[in-house]
């Protein structure tokens, strides 16, 4: 309504020696006189003879406008908001107004207004006002509705105006109708897949039938092969001679690879026996053979060319003599002597026969205690496991080096204890632009590597918690696959700044946190130090005495020690209590630390 649409059609002052008849004025225009101390008179809408204004004490001729006018208006300054308070209504109404007869064109002159609209405009303002808090933007039919039943009726306004025939159009605006119809593309992706749901899930079970079957037949197909080479010897010949009865076209094949095989086991022989005949000579030369060996020897040697040359053991054959020696003469110093042996030389038959020593061990060092094998007491699994996820703020350059080193003393003192991060599992996220893991859901233990901050730009809450989203709720299902009772995760969320303005992270905090919709959810510990905001720091918190806050006038270096030290006392802390078989969490805050319910 930026055009004005003025009803007064000429504004003159009266003349007062008028020489002629006065100008007739035209059907829809009425004459209104006024006074100079505001006395308003409209004589039928008649103009005054010229006697009459000879000693009139009227001083201003207005002409005013009777004909009814047709505008077309958007409240577009005053929109209406709907239920939920966010989303807003555009409202269009097309209205008609005209002057009230002659009455109204004296109200209208004695109001002063030129321009109709701004009457009309506020009017309806005030008529629509708090009227779309009644209904939810998907209710835009119902508003209208609403507003049409209230401005049915024709109005007088005390200007001297009537306002009839309104006609009101309601709409979502522009933001809201793109939210609505993100909203009905959803809803018609839900029904498409429900109705895509019953093919899919009817084509994966044939699929799986298909594939079941044609691995049974492949588990047939092996059986029968293995059957048919139950009689088979796997060895080279035997293989050859399968594969002959397979492709017995390629009888040139087979014989080629049976003469390959003769070939090397003849030259692998004839290596084996060269040798072994290189061993025994030098033995030999070195006196480290003696008569009563070679039987074995011979045995062993024969058996070495045998098994290289593909046949079995060799048959026994005489024993070699060596010159000048009887077989197992016992050594000149172990015989009996002449004197020893009696009167007579026929007392020899009465001596035992000869027996080898044993081969004597070597005797043990008598410091030498008894082996014991050591025993190992494993570390009993807590009953409880506990989620422990650690989001830590890279885009804080201040904090990354106290932060880094409180990580470092965490990883210390959880694997030096082994009762203590028996029953937690931790993992730590860097948080920046996007969020980073630093350290996989694990036991800490003197194996596990030390997860190590970066500093990066940026800051998206968002982007941490829809990483949390995912994550947590696999890592529950693990643990819990594992036969662990999981006790509910909990997150230390630690930032040094205040989000990006367009990072919405509020929606993805709900679907983190609310626990009708995501089993899994946590909770969330926040802390804030360095230029993080109060609020940012409260709305995290699941709980109002899970947010703190470092002072003000704390600067970012020490707020970020007492943030490390928090963290390592209450993860271990939990640890204990888990390993005395207490899952009650409580937590305390940092040093200095207030709550950020009370730093407001």
């Amino acid at each position: 309504m930026s055009e004005q649409v003025s009803l007064i059609a000429e504004r003159k002052p009266v003349p007062r020696m008028a020489v002629g008849p006065t100008k007739a004025t035209q059907p829809h225009l009425a004459v209104v006189y006024a006074t100079a101390a505001g006395e308003v008179e409209c004589f039928d809408g008649r103009p005054m003879t010229p006697s009459q204004q000879v000693f009139s004490k009227y001083r201003t001729r207005y002409e005013v406008d009777l004909r009814p006018r047709q505008r077309s208006a958007v409240l577009g300054r005053n929109p209406l908001v709907s239920r939920d308070g966010v989303h807003a209504f555009e409202v269009r109404v097309d209205f008609c107004f005209r002057i009230d007869g002659f009455d109204g064109a004296k109200n209208w002159v004695r109001s002063g207004i030129d321009d109709a609209l701004p009457v009309v405009h506020g009017y309806l303002t005030s008529l629509f006002h708090a009227a779309g808090q009644r209904f939810a933007i998907e209710d835009s039919f119902g508003l209208q509705m609403f507003l049409n039943q209230k401005c049915a009726q024709q109005v007088l306004l005390a200007e001297g105006l009537i306002i009839y025939g309104c006609q009101v159009t309601v709409a979502p605006d522009a933001r809201s109708k793109a939210y609505l119809e993100s909203l009905i593309e959803a809803g018609r992706r839900e029904t498409l897949g429900q109705a895509e749901h019953t093919p899919n899930m009817g084509a994966v079970v044939r699929q799986g039938q298909l594939d079941s079957k044609q691995q049974e037949l492949q588990m047939e197909a092996a059986a029968r092969q293995a059957k048919a080479l139950e009689g088979t010897r796997i060895d080279s010949e035997g293989l050859i001679r399968q594969y002959l009865n397979t492709h017995p076209e390629d009888a040139a094949g087979a014989f080629e690879m049976l003469r390959k095989l003769e070939e090397a086991r003849f030259a692998t022989a004839e290596l084996q026996n060269q040798r072994a005949l290189a061993l025994f000579q030098a033995m030999a030369d070195k006196n480290l053979v003696q008569a009563g060996d070679l039987e074995v020897m011979r045995q062993l040697l024969t058996d070495v060319v045998g098994r290289a040359a593909g046949a079995g053991q060799l048959p026994a054959a005489g024993t070699p003599q060596l010159p000048g020696a009887r077989p197992w003469d016992a050594p000149t110093a172990q015989l009996p002597s002449a004197a020893a042996s009696g009167p007579t030389q026929t007392q020899s038959h009465l001596q035992p026969p000869y027996q080898e020593p044993p081969y004597p061990q070597p005797p043990s060092p008598p410091y030498a205690p008894a082996y014991t094998p050591t025993q190992v007491t494993p570390v009993a699994r807590p009953a409880y496991a506990a989620l422990i996820y650690l989001v830590l703020d890279e885009s804080a350059p201040d904090c990354i080096e106290e932060l880094n080193r409180g990580l470092s003393d965490l990883h210390a003192a959880l694997a030096a204890a082994a009762d203590v991060s028996a029953g937690i599992r931790l993992s730590v996220l860097g948080m920046a632009a996007t969020t980073e893991p630093r350290l996989q859901l694990e036991t800490v233990t003197t194996a596990t590597r030390t997860p190590i901050l970066t500093g990066r730009q940026g800051l998206s809450y968002g982007h941490a918690f829809q990483q949390l989203r995912t994550v947590v709720a696999q890592d529950v299902g693990v643990v819990k696959a594992q036969g662990a009772q999981v006790l509910r995760p909990i997150v230390y969320f630690v930032t040094g700044g205040a989000p990006d303005e367009t990072d919405d992270w509020r929606a993805a905090h709900r679907a983190l946190t609310d626990a009708t919709g995501n089993p899994a959810a946590p909770h969330v510990i926040a802390l804030g130090v360095g230029r993080a905001h109060t609020f940012a720091v409260r709305a995290v918190a699941t709980r109002p005495e899970f947010g703190f806050m470092a002072p003000p006038h704390q600067d970012a270096v020490s707020a970020a020690h007492s943030c490390a030290v928090f963290l390592r006392d209450s993860v271990v802390g939990y640890g204990r209590r888990i390993a005395a078989g207490d899952p009650q969490f409580s937590v305390n805050p940092p040093d200095g630390f207030r709550r950020a319910e009370d730093a407001y």
